[in-house]
């Protein structure tokens, strides 16, 4: 049995994640597809980070950092409605000729650092109507820029300033605070081109067709319909053994008998002393698991880490990760995502 400050735990860490799925879900394009990895260094560099592409502004990233310390909404300005953000993040990222940074803004600056591949180029739109192109790349000495900060409300997209297939832009970028999903707009070609003709060329080579025409602008989505008042227990869902010594029942989600979801899902985790979940990574849900009995080890990228009964393990999106019962042990978890657990987005990683 749950004692009441854990039940309170996951309270929370349900309301975090729910607020965090809806808000992805405003950032995705229904119904579109993700296309494959870039060929050359570009995909390797993709596949090496684990990278997946950034919803609707198109290029691929990799989370590197976030603070641990988290800013109270209250204490930020006004633009952020109050969502707490963590202090800091960044990111690195591949920029190629099809896979661009759409025209989109941001509530942070944002600063830039070139690393390798070819000079990128950068569209910055002013909210006075004046814009400006700038190059990242290695030659600090002949006008690019090793590093650049874009101010926050101003309008920018970026490719490679070659076109070829092989073409690409190795790149990172930081804020503080850290991004939050609502923290991002995405341009419309015929409003930013209306506003900024003289770079109307530009804007067209960096918005992509389903953001031709804000017309087309999909409405915030309707609040999900709430799920349907019930109490019952973990033991009374059927339990299912994926490998063996790996039980789950899963309680709330897409495949829930009782409490069905897409916002996010909820599923117990017993894991026979030794064995492990097996290593993978979620392209798009975040997770959280609620370790209440037994002890192990949780394995994040490179990092081994010892988990006990009221350990909270935090894994981003795209973070590869395991976690394991120690040899004389049962371990027994709860594992939270949003949004919710969907087959497609899982992908099972071979152990170095």
């Amino acid at each position: 049995m749950l004692n009441l400050h854990h039940k309170l735990g996951i309270a929370s860490v349900i309301a975090g994640l729910a607020l965090l799925a809806s808000e992805a879900a405003e950032a995705r394009v229904a119904g579109a597809r993700v296309p494959a990895a870039p060929p050359g260094m570009a995909g390797r560099l993709v596949k090496h980070f684990h990278m997946q592409r950034i919803p609707e502004e198109g290029a691929w990233f990799a989370v590197t950092y976030t603070s641990e310390d988290t800013l109270d909404g209250a204490l930020l300005p006004p633009r952020y409605a109050g969502q707490p953000h963590a202090m800091g993040g960044g990111i690195v990222a591949v920029v190629t000729a099809r896979d661009f940074s759409a025209m989109h803004r941001l509530k942070t600056d944002e600063v830039w650092h070139f690393y390798s591949g070819a000079p990128l180029k950068l569209l910055l739109l002013y909210p006075d109507g004046k814009g400006r192109t700038v190059t990242l790349g290695p030659n600090v000495l002949g006008g690019q820029f090793a590093q650049f900060t874009v101010p926050k409300g101003v309008w920018q997209g970026a490719a490679p300033v070659t076109a070829t297939t092989h073409s690409f832009s190795f790149i990172g970028t930081e804020m503080a605070p850290a991004f939050e999903p609502s923290d991002f707009e995405i341009g419309y070609r015929d409003e930013l081109q209306r506003r900024y003709p003289a770079f109307a060329k530009r804007i067209r080579r960096l918005t992509r067709a389903e953001f031709a025409n804000a017309a087309n602008r999909a409405p915030r989505p309707a609040a999900a319909p709430g799920l349907p008042a019930r109490v019952f227990a973990a033991d009374d869902i059927a339990a299912v053994t994926p490998t063996p010594g790996v039980t789950l029942r899963e309680l709330v989600g897409r495949v829930a008998p009782w409490a069905k979801t897409e916002t996010l899902s909820i599923a117990k985790f017993t894991l026979a002393p030794g064995r492990s979940s097996g290593t993978s990574f979620n392209h798009r849900s975040q997770e959280v698991f609620l370790v209440i009995d037994g002890s192990g080890e949780v394995h994040l990228g490179d990092k081994v880490t010892p988990v006990v009964a009221e350990s909270t393990v935090v894994i981003p999106a795209g973070e590869v990760h395991s976690i394991e019962a120690d040899p004389n042990s049962t371990l027994t978890f709860y594992a939270v995502s949003a949004p919710a657990y969907s087959p497609e987005d899982y992908t099972a990683v071979k152990p170095k």
